[in-house]
């Protein structure tokens, strides 16, 4: 697969200087394998859509499921990223590009992410962010969360539920993890069968991204990323996000300053 390059100075203006790797994204949660690079930044695909829920996580009125870009569903642009050592391989202070290219998109961003965080990480987070100083709401999140798994799949699955349950019934974005290990497979099933409950997720499968090419995506060491896998999982959380009203008008978010940025962790 060629290198992939940052599409930061390229998604304001709808010009690229050159060539930018673009996917397939089915119409399904699952992602299909990658094609051949595309020249224009306007052409990132649909992004995944999530199946219609059943039963909704809490008594308040059941969001409408999320049927296309993100951007669609939402008035607000602020996004919060929640994650561990491979969410934090995208944030600016790792040379990552996720704030460059959604902040292009109009997404005001903030990446709280570090390195060898269990699914507790997240209520640290939210207990921390999710009323923010400014008085102003989150609009959307993303979780990506285990990658470190201390082997307990109920006390999991519980975890990232609560996690969901304070998020909702804002649209939040949960990543399949890369499937690097015996556990991993059974966090994924668990991801996988979110929008039966919670109509407000959106999976993007990274698992399946990443399986059609792990050598290039994956440090095979560690649940890490490459400098290429990374600039990846920005493409998918671009796509899943879409462009606001803002950034298709050209007027760039904000990369808010990460108050989660412990990057000293050993991960193992």
């Amino acid at each position: 697969m060629a290198a992939i390059v940052v599409l930061a100075a390229a998604c304001g203006t709808g010009e690229t200087s050159a060539p930018v790797r673009n996917f397939d994204i089915p119409d399904t949660v699952a992602l299909g394998q990658l094609p051949e690079p595309l020249s224009n930044i306007d052409s990132l695909p649909a992004p995944p859509t999530t199946p219609a829920a059943t039963a909704a996580p809490t008594t308040e009125p059941a969001p409408e499921p999320v049927a296309g870009a993100i951007a669609d569903s939402v008035i607000g642009s602020r996004v919060l990223l929640i994650g561990d050592a491979v969410m934090a391989s995208t944030a600016p202070r790792n040379d990552g590009t996720m704030c460059e290219v959604l902040t292009s998109f109009g997404w005001t961003v903030e990446i709280a992410a570090e390195p060898g965080r269990f699914i507790e990480f997240g209520d640290d987070v939210l207990d921390e962010r999710l009323e923010r100083s400014d008085g102003a709401s989150w609009d959307v999140a993303g979780v990506m969360l285990g990658n470190q798994f201390d082997g307990d799949l109920a006390a999991f699955a519980q975890r990232l539920d609560g996690l969901l349950q304070r998020l909702s019934p804002r649209p939040t974005i949960v990543y399949t993890l890369s499937e690097v290990d015996d556990d991993t497979p059974a966090i994924n099933e668990i991801i996988r069968a979110l929008p039966d409950s919670f109509r407000n997720v959106v999976v993007v499968d990274w698992a399946a991204a990443t399986e059609a090419d792990p050598e290039l995506l994956v440090d095979q060491d560690r649940p890490q990323l490459t400098e290429q896998g990374s600039e990846v999982l920005v493409l998918y959380t671009a796509a899943a996000l879409g462009k606001t009203l803002a950034g298709e008008q050209g007027v760039p978010g904000e990369c808010i300053p990460a108050v989660f940025a412990d990057d000293s962790a050993i991960v193992l």
